[in-house]
């Protein structure tokens, strides 16, 4: 009795402390109210079966009101057609991810459309798209129609979201036909449409067109009262996002809302509708904002909006006012992107862009004085997030002189290795140094990261050589590409390599770039791939920069398995260029800066754990005079801040940035600790905490506390118990002593009662009774026992008195021989 309950409480307990342990891991750091945060809706490791293959993704919104007002694309053309984010009353599914088919159930509206690598959104001040709580909107689904059969693809959008209330709500209206029929060979097709609105005021602000590949123009028109008013006329075959209008239009009761497509239809057959790239589709998406209080009848509930379709050519007479220029594609502006400065009324809404104050230096960090005092010039940084590191690539007392070099050699024999520690552990936090190694192992330290897995890849550029090390040996590498002080362009050898990225699966890639102008891949064995890239041909093109594929030292280089993206930065030709992984295919190239401001492109960085384009760059050399961070969208090449440190920075070298991009880290080839080491963060007012769709764990100091409070007040009766159970199985064993002490010379003291508490959790184990009774299942008893081992007086076997067994088994003698158990 008193063991059943001392079990019971010890498995109540420890469940207790199970759940509390549970408890800690799910706890998601939340911001406070009115602070704005992203949720990663994305797909997982997903891999389509056939081309034009559409999938779903959804996303339960938790229960409160909230306002979407925000996007970033994490997606790229190579990859999809285009994708659609609706919000929903149900999901089409019960599945979180799903193929084909429909989007939702009940009520639904699309609130953001993107296609051709178009770039983020913030929608304007106070304005935002009311979901959850109180409104019909329970779901969010993003739906993307995939290109080509693929695989490991982590597509998706991220939304920027809010919890203060907003004056203005936002709305999509998808204008657009169905009625499309494409005769061959024939120009100027035009399919209109047309709609009369019927509700509160409303004001566009934004508008996406879209069309596949034989759409020349889309455009939208708004009449009023006889008199035609053009909204927007936009190119389909521009980067498909919502771009905001010059000046908001506003839209009133019984307006009518007109548009047209036109298509060149250059194939030999009829091309129709239709949702795959063979197909067409005429759609012109305008976003708008409105005043949630009005009242209106055509609205299905409050909190739904006045107007989300004008489908068809209703009013064919008033259609017919689309003015003849309608075909006439408009001038590409030389930033498509942008918007109004200044404050704007309610009917002119721009869209904002990043400020420049969106990052931060921290002044305080790192603590200088626990810095070593030959901490010299940073070749590399890279962030160990499990242990909270900052780990430091630096060159000690050495500087990058020409005196160690004859052209590519270096004079080994003359100066041999540095006797300093070059890799020194920072604490991301307290900026202490935590740990140093690496001495007298490197000779002009250059490029260092840091894989998944927690190895260190670290380029020596005097050695030609990349060195990877496994955290649990730093003193020998495990893995070594190229021949040490032998420099060569070949599949073997390296000429001062600059740089490394390495995939999940172990493969990487190697930026050969002083001598080479090469990036180079290699599997996770070290064995040569592939490599693409060439030295200058002094061939510029339209705008009078080199050739794609041409470098002039390819200095850092950043991957995004997600988007399928390799970027180098091209540092002497002022560029990044951007490849596909997996083939080399050139893709594009971006400037940080117009071409009489810009510097040249010292080391870049994508925003780890992220399924978005946001690559950090940061500018140096003599020729720079302000040098700077970037903030970069890869996929479309825009850049979308920019700040300086403070002081300012002098020779940055090497980048890198948190799981979340709230910390930005900075080296510098410096001359003192001083100056060596940057960090920012990003400011509290754009603080933009990331809750992901696959829910990561982010454990926060009020959390944990709460957690050991917990589990040290459970501990206390687990513990108790335990002692307490102990005591009254010694109690047993003492009782029981006398009973089995003629035992002590049959067998010997290495009884194997592990513990006292192991003897009690486990009694079937060991010598527990000396009678055998029968519980009436059939279980017979050994009746053929030899002599045990052990020396019995005159070597007979031990004879127990046995109770009479019921009829069953009472052919059975009275008297058995027992044997002792080996684990008494």
């Amino acid at each position: 009795m008193n063991s059943i309950f001392f079990e019971t409480i010890i498995r109540v307990d420890i469940l207790i402390v199970f759940a509390t342990i549970i408890n800690y891991g799910f706890s998601v750091s939340v911001p406070k109210k009115g602070d704005l945060f992203t949720v990663n809706i994305t797909m997982n490791d997903f891999q389509t079966t056939q081309e034009d293959e559409y999938a779903y993704v959804q996303y339960k919104l938790p229960d409160e009101e909230l306002f979407i007002v925000g996007y970033l694309p994490l997606i790229n053309m190579n990859s999809a057609h285009h994708m659609l984010t609706y919000a929903c009353a149900q999901p089409a599914s019960g599945d979180k991810f799903w193929k084909g088919g429909t989007t939702c159930f009940g009520e639904q509206m699309i609130i953001h459309g993107w296609a051709r690598n178009a770039p983020s959104l913030t929608l304007p001040e106070n304005v935002g798209f009311h979901v959850g709580r109180n409104t019909p909107y329970k779901y969010v689904v993003v739906n993307i129609h995939y290109l080509s059969i693929l695989k490991n693809d982590y597509s998706g959008n991220q939304l920027i979201m809010t919890r203060k209330p907003l004056t203005y709500h936002a709305g999509v209206m998808l204008g657009g036909s169905g009625r499309i029929y494409l005769q061959p060979k024939t120009n100027s097709i035009r399919t209109p449409f047309s709609c009369q609105y019927n509700g509160p005021p409303i004001s566009i602000f934004a508008v996406r067109v879209h069309a596949h590949q034989w759409g020349r123009v889309n455009s939208l028109y708004r009449v009023r009262k006889g008199e035609i008013s053009q909204i927007v006329k936009g190119d389909p075959q521009w980067p498909q996002s919502f771009y905001p209008l010059a000046s908001p239009v506003d839209i009133q009761n019984n307006d009518y809302v007109i548009g047209q497509c036109v298509y060149d239809n250059t194939e030999d057959r009829v091309v129709t509708v239709g949702s795959t790239h063979r197909d067409e589709m005429c759609n012109v998406y305008s976003m708008y904002s409105y005043d949630s209080t009005i009242q209106s009848s055509n609205r299905k509930t409050m909190n739904s909006p006045p107007i989300q379709m004008c489908w068809d050519n209703a009013f064919s007479s008033i259609a017919r006012l689309i003015p003849a220029d309608s075909e006439i594609p408009p001038l590409k502006p030389p930033e498509i992107s942008g918007a109004p400065s200044g404050p704007h009324a309610h009917s002119e809404h721009g869209v904002n862009t990043f400020t420049a104050d969106l990052y931060t230096n921290v002044e305080i960090w790192p603590d200088v004085k626990s810095l070593p005092a030959q901490l010299g010039e940073v070749g590399g940084i890279a962030l160990n997030n499990a242990n909270n590191e900052l780990v430091v690539f630096h060159r000690g007392s050495r500087n990058w002189e020409s005196k160690y070099f004859d052209e590519y050699r270096f004079r080994n024999e003359v100066y041999g290795p540095i006797e300093d520690d070059v890799l020194i552990h920072v604490d991301t936090r307290t900026g202490q140094t935590k740990y140093r190694w690496g001495a007298k192992m490197f000779y002009m330290p250059h490029g260092l990261t840091i894989d998944h897995e927690g190895n260190f890849w670290l380029t020596d550029v005097a050695m030609h050589q990349v060195l990877m090390f496994q955290p649990n040996n730093l003193t020998h590498p495990a893995l070594t590409v190229g021949e040490k002080f032998r420099s060569g362009a070949g599949s073997s050898r390296l000429c001062r390599p600059a740089d490394i990225a390495v995939m999940k699966n172990g493969d990487f890639f190697v930026a050969d770039g002083y001598c080479n102008s090469r990036i180079i891949k290699f599997n996770r064995k070290g064995e040569y791939l592939m490599e693409w890239g060439s030295s200058m041909t002094r061939k510029v093109d339209s705008d009078g920069f080199p050739l794609p594929n041409e470098w002039n030292i390819v200095h850092s280089i950043a991957l995004n398995e997600n988007a399928q993206l390799l970027c180098g930065a091209d540092r002497e030709n002022f560029r990044i260029q951007c490849f596909n992984l997996t083939t080399g295919e050139f893709l594009r190239q971006i400037r940080v800066e117009k071409k009489d401001k810009i510097g040249a492109i010292y080391a870049i960085e994508f925003v780890p754990k992220a399924n978005g384009t946001i690559l950090f760059a940061v500018t140096g050399g003599v020729q720079t005079s302000n040098k700077k961070v970037y903030m970069v969208d890869a996929s479309t090449g825009d850049i979308l801040t920019s700040f300086d440190s403070n002081p300012h920075l002098i020779s940055p070298h090497d980048i890198t940035v948190s799981a979340n991009a709230r910390e930005i880290y900075v080296g510098e080839l410096a001359s003192s600790p001083a100056n060596a080491l940057h960090k920012f963060e990003l400011s509290k007012h754009t603080d933009l905490p990331t809750e992901t769709f696959n829910r990561r764990f982010n454990i926060n100091d009020k959390n944990f506390r709460i957690s050991v409070i917990i589990m040290a007040a459970f501990a206390v009766p687990v513990l108790a118990s335990v002692i307490i159970g102990c005591i009254i199985r010694i109690r047993n064993l003492r009782k029981t002593n006398r009973l089995n002490a003629f035992l002590d010379d049959v067998k010997s003291r290495d009884t194997s009662y592990n513990s006292a508490l192991g003897g009690w959790m486990n009694r079937r184990k060991g010598f527990s009774r000396l009678e055998q009774y029968s519980d009436g299942e059939n279980e017979p008893l050994d009746t053929n026992v030899g002599d045990d081992s052990n020396n019995n007086s005159g070597n007979e076997p031990i004879t127990v008195k046995v109770k009479q067994q019921p009829a069953a088994l009472n052919n059975k003698k009275d008297t058995v021989q027992f044997q002792i158990a080996e684990n008494l």
